[in-house]
């Protein structure tokens, strides 16, 4: 029987209960004998610069790549009270009891198109693409943002909490219709941001960002649902510690759902990897 995460993930998805096996050291290769005299030696292949990894983008299911939406615990009772996590211009709309986001930055986002589509950004959910992602770093660094309200930056990380759930249940069945979700590999309200709006286009883009190891690309892109994500579709809720888990479960109870909470910390100290 497998050892029970007590931080609440499923076996073998946390890096503190579940730590990686120290890597196998490597067998030294066998020296290459000697050609000898008249004897042709094949040369290694050339590699073209600029050739796509197939192997590694194979090997990167953009569906299964975990989404994040960061907000104040306050939030919690409206969010659970509506059962979706809703877009800022969606009806009825986000009407959040502490806004962490810059009046300036929301209303930016009201107005800012979305290419290929007959939205703004305010039309969708916004959704991290890593824990380290740099707009929520600057709340557990107490680092001021344009993107953010000053007060967040001013209250504790462990005052907020995380909705965890992935690009494919996220989806569901939108992939068939252009424009329901959308990735941007930056803000999608600033300009220059490339976006993509189609399954195809959206599943190369998540396997591009995915791909770079110092995961600053991931650190600075965001998914885009419109309109609402159901809570039904939400795997997890992160906190930071015991107390909270305690309110949010008591508040789940509440409205009937029973979505798994998880105390990790990680995800609410400080990142010291990402790249500015």
């Amino acid at each position: 029987m497998a050892d029970e995460c007590i931080h609440g993930f499923e076996d073998g998805m946390c890096a503190i209960c579940f730590p990686p096996k120290e890597p196998a050291k490597p067998v030294a290769a066998p020296k290459p004998r000697t050609a000898r005299a008249g004897v042709r030696t094949a040369r290694p292949a050339a590699r073209v610069p600029g050739a796509p990894h197939a192997a590694s983008d194979a090997a990167i299911d953009a569906k299964a790549m975990r989404i994040y939406h960061v907000t104040h615990l306050d939030n919690l009772g409206r969010i659970l009270g509506s059962g979706a996590l809703l877009a800022d211009a969606a009806e009825p709309g986000a009407r959040p009891e502490v806004d962490i986001a810059a009046p300036a930055a929301r209303e930016f986002r009201r107005t800012a198109a979305v290419g290929g589509t007959d939205a703004v950004v305010a039309d969708y959910v916004p959704f991290l693409l890593t824990p380290d992602a740099h707009v929520w770093d600057a709340v557990r660094t107490t680092t001021p943002d344009p993107r953010l309200v000053a007060t967040a930056v001013e209250r504790p990380a462990a005052d907020y909490v995380i909705f965890v759930s992935s690009v494919g249940v996220a989806l569901g069945a939108r992939t068939e219709v252009r424009g329901e979700v959308v990735v941007s590999d930056a803000d999608a309200a600033v300009a220059g941001a490339r976006t993509a709006t189609e399954w195809p286009e959206i599943e190369r883009m998540l396997r591009r960002l995915a791909r770079d190891v110092d995961g600053a690309p991931l650190a600075s892109a965001e998914l885009l649902v419109r309109e609402a994500l159901p809570i039904e579709r939400v795997s997890l809720i992160a906190v930071s510690n015991e107390k909270v888990r305690d309110r949010v479960r008591e508040a789940l109870r509440a409205v009937g759902l029973r979505t798994r909470v998880a105390v990790y910390p990680p995800w609410f100290l400080p990142s010291v990897d990402v790249a500015e």
